[in-house]
This record gives structure tokens, sequence and C-alpha cells, in this order.
């Protein structure tokens, strides 16, 4: 694209771009302040993003007539880079960058308009950024009704794990290595050798990688779950029937049947923004662990292992890569569910020809690691048979015959420390009626507040904030405080 600069009449500087005028050759402000005018916008916008604006005569009228609006533009050509600060941020057009910069809840408060010149000299690349801008919104419209779904489901998680937890403890500083199970098919490879040098290191089992623990007699030091869905539950099972005096981890909002929640030592885990958990764990005086949300429950136990133990921290079954055989180390709940559904015109073979194709969640776990900065720990994965097909950053993969080497030189002394899982007492002496009430009180309390509303229901949260007609706020508010009552009364049977 061939630019050319040059003055306008009043001596501002102007451009060209193949010979199309990108702002007027008289007077580009006043261009500028005209568009800006003429902008149509129904709402209250939180962000406006002009569309290559060029040599940005336009932002600060703009800025001007929205002024609680961010301003900002997408760029096609860094020439125009020294006009860059005219406007609150600007965005180059690339794949994702549009969601990575806004997130899901300030797209729905975004307007994007052209400008008209720049749409003229760059045809293809102004169609590439509303296909952008479509895909963008379409992803936000996807997650804010994840979010409204699984919201629902983890709040009536926290409501049952507050209600019901029993025995809960809390760990010291873990002095030997230790051993996180996964439950990627190369697991399966590194089984010999944890059951060889099992005294020597501290295992944490995954819940997903629990059944393949139990099934091969390699009993975990704690068990540890993060997922907040059904299938949570099911890979539970293996507490229940076998590994019943190993604790379990959980953030509240984890999935947990009633029962081990009133008969297993629970390790609580708080994530650093759930705030309303915090509060519940001080007012039941209950000690919790800080952890850090995560899209993966490898990422959270490798942050809450780091914080833990200063010693060598080992994955095994991390594999994240689809596989063209199994898609999980055996036995494995979902493995087990999904072969009593193949049938003739669905077979096993079809369902893992498909799983061999590489997934967006597994890619985004691998981009995790791989730009996980360890500052100097050492983090290792155990590979099987094969090597695996990704790398994922500073974490070295050895063989399990090099891992079985590294235990055989542990320090004794250091193999022989006991770890111990000192009991809390929970509710401060409350009975049980008691404890419920003041759980009740707090969540209810909670329902009053803006985060509330944000979290369990962000779609009509935004509505509210992109209202600008006085009626339309009323009418918003009502639908939240009716799906708030009905909330409240499902989890609670209504307030005191």
């Amino acid at each position: 694209m061939a630019l050319e600069f040059f003055l306008a009449k009043n001596s501002s500087k102007s451009a060209k771009a193949n010979g199309i005028p990108l702002h007027s050759a008289y007077n580009p402000q006043a261009e500028g302040e005209r568009f800006a005018q003429g902008l149509k916008v129904d709402f209250n916008p939180q962000n406006i993003v002009i569309i290559e604006g060029a040599l940005s005569y336009c932002a600060p009228f703009i800025k001007k007539r929205f002024p609680s609006a961010k301003v900002g533009t997408i760029r096609f050509a860094q020439d125009f880079s020294q006009s860059d600060k005219e406007w609150d941020f600007c965005i180059p057009l690339e794949q994702n960058a549009l969601f990575d910069f806004f997130g899901e809840e300030a797209l729905f408060q975004t307007v994007f308009f052209d400008w008209k010149p720049s749409a003229a000299a760059w045809p293809e690349q102004n169609k590439k950024a509303w296909t952008q801008i479509k895909e963008a919104t379409l992803k936000a419209k996807t997650v804010l009704a994840t979010r409204e779904y699984f919201g629902k489901r983890w709040l009536k998680n926290k409501v049952s794990f507050f209600n019901h937890i029993n025995k809960a403890a809390i760990i010291k500083q873990i002095q030997k290595p230790v051993v996180i199970c996964a439950s990627g098919p190369s697991l399966e490879g590194a089984l010999e050798s944890i059951k060889k040098a099992r005294d020597k290191f501290f295992v944490c089992a995954l819940s997903s990688a629990a059944s393949v623990l139990a099934w091969n007699k390699i009993e975990p030091d704690l068990v540890l779950s993060s997922d907040g869905g059904w299938w949570a539950k099911k890979h539970l099972d293996p507490l229940r029937k076998v590994f019943k005096n190993v604790p379990l981890a959980l953030e509240a909002e984890s999935a947990c049947p009633t029962i081990l929640l009133r008969q297993k030592q629970i390790l609580p885990l708080c994530y650093d923004d759930d705030f309303i958990s915090q509060k519940v764990y001080g007012a039941l005086g209950v000690q919790c662990l800080p952890a850090r949300r995560n899209g993966t429950v490898s990422g959270s136990a490798l942050e809450l292992f780091l914080s833990l133990c200063d010693k060598e921290i080992y994955f095994a079954g991390l594999d994240l890569a689809p596989s063209n055989k199994k898609s999980h180390a055996l036995p494995n709940v979902l493995e087990t569910e999904r072969d009593a559904a193949d049938f003739r015109l669905r077979t096993k073979a079809t369902r893992q020809a498909a799983s061999s194709q590489a997934s967006e969640s597994l890619k985004i776990y691998q981009d995790w690691f791989e730009a996980y900065d360890l500052k100097g720990r050492s983090v290792y994965r155990i590979k099987g048979q094969e090597d695996f097909s990704n790398s994922l950053g500073q974490i070295k993969d050895i063989d399990a015959k090099n891992f079985e080497s590294r235990m055989q030189k542990t320090d004794n002394d250091v193999c022989q420390q006991k770890i111990v899982f000192e009991s809390q007492e929970v509710s401060k002496g409350m009975a049980q009626n008691q404890r419920q009430d003041a759980v009740k009180n707090i969540f209810v309390e909670w329902t009053k507040s803006e985060s509330f509303c944000q979290e369990l229901f962000p779609a009509d949260t935004i509505m509210l904030r992109r209202a600008a007609r006085d009626q339309e706020k009323l009418e918003r508010k009502e639908i939240i405080e009716r799906k708030k009552t009905e909330l409240v009364q499902k989890l609670f049977g209504g307030t005191k």
C-alpha cells in the first residue's frame, strides 16, 4: 500500500493511500468533528472503536462527545503510529486480538465504526476486521452463556460444600519430591516406576487419575479436584471404595458428593478471586490454602505444589495432546461411559479417530504450560515408551528409568519425613442448623451486591449497563431481581 503524506490547506498533515484521500485536503480537524457528531449510538458504550482511524483527527472529538467511554482504533498500518497518543488504545489486526483485549463483558459494551476512507483504501483488511468483530462477539456470547449456566452450578456446589464439610485439614510444607498424576495415556507407562519408588515422594492424584491408581494399587497421599461439573463426582468414586483414608483437596465450587464432604478429611482451597468463599471460611473459622484459578486442574496443581514444596515436582500423565489410540489412561470413568455408548453406526474406532484431532482446549492448556515461568524450579514430565508430541516450555521431559534413578538418589532422611495433615475445627462449635443459617445469611447478603449479579447474571448485568433510557433500566433491574429471588428460593427455600 503506497502512502502519501501532504499538508492540507489549513497546514495540518493529511494523507492518501493508493491515491484515496484518508483525510480532508482542506481541514482534517473539521472533518473529524463532523464524523464524531454523526456517530449513532443507542446505548451507553464503555468503548468506542474506529476501524483504522489513520491520523486520528476524529479521536479528540469522539472523546468530547462520549466522555465516559474509552476511544480506540484497530490499526491496519503502522505508518500512523505517531498519532497513536490520541487514542486510549490501539489494537492490531490479529486473530483473537479483540477478544483477548476486551474479554466477553466489555465486548458487549463496545461499538465499532468504520473510518470510511480507510475502508475504501484497505477493503480486504476492513472485511477481515468486521469478520473478527463478528467472531469475537459470537465467542463472547458463548462464554457469557457458559458462565451463567455454570455460575449457578458452582454456587450450588459452594452452598453444599460449606453446609456439609465436616473434617477440614491443613497441610504443612512438604519436604520431599512431589509426583502429580494426571490422566493422560502416558500415565500407564510411569506406573511401574511410581510403584517401585513409592516411599520416596509425595503423590497427588488429580481426580481423573484416581481410578487408575486404585486399579494399580497405588495409594496417593492426596486427591485433588477442581471441576464443578457432574463428571467430577464420578471421578471421586475411588475415595469412597478404595482410598477411604486419603484426604481430598477441594475448592468450594468443586462438585463433590455430600457423603464425602461429611466423611472425608478435606483440604480446603480458595481461589484468590473468590471473595465470598473467603468470607464464609472466615465465619466458619476454617483456614484454607490459597489457589490460582486455572483452565486445567493440572495447572492449579502445579501452582499449589510450587507453593507447598521446595523439592522437585514430577508430572505423570500430562500429555496435553490428542491420541489416535485413547484419550486417557485406563480405567477412566469417561472412557467407560463412552465405551458403553458405542454402537454399530458409531464405533469405538470412529470415536477414537475423532479424538485424535487437535483439540482447542488441549492447545490452550499446552500453551499455558509452555509459557509458564518456573523461576528456576525443577519440574519434570515422565514419558512412557514414546516421546511426547509436544513440549511444555521449562518443564523437562524424562523417561521412567531416569525418574527411578533420581528417586534412588533421594536422601533417605527426606523420604522418611511423614506428611502431616492437621485437623481443623469447623463452625467454631456451632450446631449444624446454626452453621447452615450462618452460611445462608452470608450468601443472601451477597445477592444484594453488584458482584453477585455480575457473576450469576452476566448478560443481564451488561444489558443494564448498556441501557440508556430509564424505563429500559427499570425493566432490566426487575428481570435481575426476579432471577435472584428464584435462585435464592431454589438454594435456601426463601429468606427470613
